[in-house]
């Protein structure tokens, strides 16, 4: 499976309040007619808590940016072909045009961008795990920022092999229920779609992907002792070998699932790359 992620900030012009409207509600519901010709099996809106104390307590843990984007919406996608083909529909690619330039008000879209990404699972459950409201979950993504002297395959060979086998590791320590490295994945179709789009994006010419992590803020309060202490020493020690922290983003969200259909993963033999 793939999944594309849309990664928005908001318009300075605009509140919160009247931008998480029109998200969760008015741009779910224009995008939902498209979703089965793009072939998209499950789409979710991860709506950040800015003000929330455990959002704060990450980033001053992980010594990141206290920057954040408003929402990750996630698109996860069966077959790439079934993307590629609806992509090439003169009708969706009107309708994908008209969103976009409805929310051109709104979204901050020089700060925002799309991109691919493949899921590495480092601490898996059998359950199933969501931060919806009526959870006590959170979910929380790190968006990790390479250092320039390293390339994109280094920077995520050392984030899986190293840092995932650390967190591996750790898992009795952990807070987190479920961790998932979402690799980006460089895409001729995620460029088709944003040259589509004729909108400047974000440059993250640097950025590895997305650190998805789902948290039980029950637990955090245990979250202390001398070998929470050392497991974090560790952690953070080992991201400064591969991030650049201070440019990297770290908040936490709740999940807001718009669309969701069985998910059956076969074989697919042209699968060899994201293009």
């Amino acid at each position: 499976m793939i999944t594309l992620n849309h990664l928005v900030r908001k318009s300075n012009a605009v509140n919160s309040e009247d931008f998480q409207d029109y998200w969760l509600h008015q741009h779910a519901t224009k995008l939902m007619p498209l979703l089965s010709d793009l072939g998209i099996k499950k789409y979710t809106k991860c709506e950040t808590l800015h003000d929330d104390d455990a959002n704060k307590a990450l980033q001053a843990l992980y010594g990141t940016s206290d920057d954040a984007y408003d929402f990750v919406d996630q698109m996860i996608i069966n077959n790439l072909d079934d993307f590629r083909k609806g992509l090439q529909d003169k009708n969706i690619q009107k309708a994908l045009l008209d969103i976009h330039n409805e929310g051109s008000s709104l979204v901050n879209y020089s700060r925002s961008d799309y991109w691919f990404s493949v899921d590495v699972a480092q601490i898996f459950s059998r359950e199933v795990i969501e931060a919806t409201w009526d959870t006590a979950y959170l979910k929380v993504f790190y968006v990790p920022q390479r250092l320039d002297k390293l390339s994109l395959d280094e920077a995520q060979l050392h984030w899986n092999a190293c840092h995932g086998g650390m967190a591996r590791q750790f898992a009795q320590f952990l807070p987190y229920d479920k961790y998932i490295q979402g690799h980006l994945e460089p895409s001729a179709l995620v460029d088709k779609l944003k040259s589509l789009l004729g909108t400047k994006f974000e440059d993250n010419n640097l950025i590895i992907g997305q650190a998805e992590a789902w948290l039980d803020r029950r637990i955090l309060p245990a979250f202390q002792g001398p070998e929470v202490e050392r497991m974090m020493a560790m952690l953070v020690q080992d991201i400064d070998l591969f991030v650049a922290a201070k440019e990297s983003y770290i908040f936490a969200t709740k999940e807001n699932v718009i669309h969701n259909q069985r998910i059956i993963t076969e074989p697919i033999p042209s699968l060899f790359n994201a293009n």
